[in-house]
């Protein structure tokens, strides 16, 4: 279409400067944002799916442009590369914590996403968002579309031309509050042992184990939220990060009618006499093992020192074993044929599993302990 063609023309326009910037993408932003009504549109790189990418230019609000950068996992980003374009008509966002210490999370909202994608050198992503949760028209889709296919390659060369300056900055992002959680009481109690890589086995018939409830989660009021809220070793959250999010997260999918599910990892050393040097080497291996296990949106924290803990939002009871398989796989990868610790694993989901996040804890602490009972690199995962 002629309009179609004069507006990819407006965007050739500010990417082919002598000198291009993130100025010069942010300015393309804006032109689609003007155009097609949306609150925020952004241009992101990394050198193939898997990598996050980093935001190089945008325009409208920042706090959207987070979320769609956390929401969109390894596995949407693969599902890009291989499609013309992809639409949410809801993605929530993650629980943080602002300067003063207070958590929020960002309010559900839309977005269309186009990729440009060629192998072992480039993952360009475009994304178009709105601060609401909302259908999108085929023929804003099918516009959309159109503009890419003209645009996209101009824009690779601009985004090229500035990461050889080297001068990029990271967009600073805001947030949004969220209310408290209401407990429930539901619990279904069927479970079934999954496997590891190598073989499957049965559940153990057994009375049901004691319930192990951190003290912190008991608390229904803290005085001083603390100030660390990362593991100083593997920088990955810690216990304090985990308890306030495991809450929000379980009122989130209450809220929206959506799953999540919180997977227990433990972690047993062979050699029982480790000196603390090699138990801060094993961590650091553990979560990178985790890290390229788990999607960007799923929250990985250390609960202490040989257990961790991972809360998957918007994951069913189904996405177990491909999980859990995935985990394996890596820790074989990452720890060779020797390793000198092996590994536990549990979950549960909320809604099916249990009622409330008190509930969903328990649940997976229960099975973790059964799974450590079982042997060495088992997984004992509800159905």
């Amino acid at each position: 279409m002629l309009g179609d063609s004069i507006f990819v023309e407006k965007l050739v326009q500010h990417c082919e400067v002598d000198h291009p910037t993130q100025a010069s993408l942010a300015a393309c932003c804006k032109e689609i944002l003007q155009r097609f009504k949306f609150d925020c549109v952004f241009v992101a790189y990394s050198t193939s799916p898997e990598v996050p990418p980093t935001a190089l230019g945008y325009e409208g609000k920042e706090e959207i442009m987070d979320t769609c950068l956390y929401r969109l996992g390894a596995e949407e980003r693969v599902a890009l590369s291989h499609v013309p374009i992809k639409f949410f008509s809801d993605m929530t966002g993650k629980p943080v914590f602002n300067k003063s210490g207070s958590l929020r999370i960002q309010k559900p909202n839309s977005g269309i996403f186009l990729a440009y994608f060629r192998a072992k050198h480039d993952f360009i992503l475009l994304g178009c968002a709105h601060q609401d949760s909302r259908a999108y028209e085929q023929e804003l889709l099918t516009d959309l579309t159109n503009i890419w296919k003209s645009w996209q390659e101009t824009l690779r060369e601009t985004v090229h031309k500035i990461l050889k300056t080297g001068k990029i900055e990271a967009p600073q992002t805001t947030t949004m509050a969220v209310e408290s959680p209401e407990p429930e009481t539901k619990i279904h109690e069927k479970t079934e042992l999954l496997f590891s890589d190598e073989a499957f086995t049965r559940p153990v018939a057994k009375g049901p184990a004691p319930a192990i409830i951190p003290k912190a989660i008991e608390k229904t009021v803290e005085p001083k939220r603390p100030v660390l809220l990362v593991d100083e070793v593997t920088r990955l959250f810690n216990r304090d990060y985990f308890e306030e999010c495991i809450a929000i997260e379980v009122e989130r999918a209450k809220r929206y009618s959506r799953n999540v599910s919180l997977l227990f990892l433990s972690v047993t050393f062979l050699n029982q006499g480790s000196t603390p040097q090699n138990e801060n080497f094993i961590a650091t291996q553990v979560a990178e093992i985790l890290s390229k296990s788990l999607r960007r949106v799923d929250i990985i924290c250390r609960l202490d020192k040989n257990k961790y803990g991972i809360i998957l939002p918007d994951t069913a009871n189904n996405t177990y074993g491909i999980i859990a398989k995935r985990v394996f796989r890596f820790y074989k990868q990452i720890m060779g044929e020797n390793p000198p610790v092996f590994l536990n694993i549990s979950a549960s989901t909320y809604p099916k599993h249990a009622g409330n996040h008190l509930l969903l804890f328990e649940n997976a602490e229960k099975l973790l302990l059964q799974a450590q009972e079982v042997g060495p690199n088992k997984a004992v995962l509800p159905e």
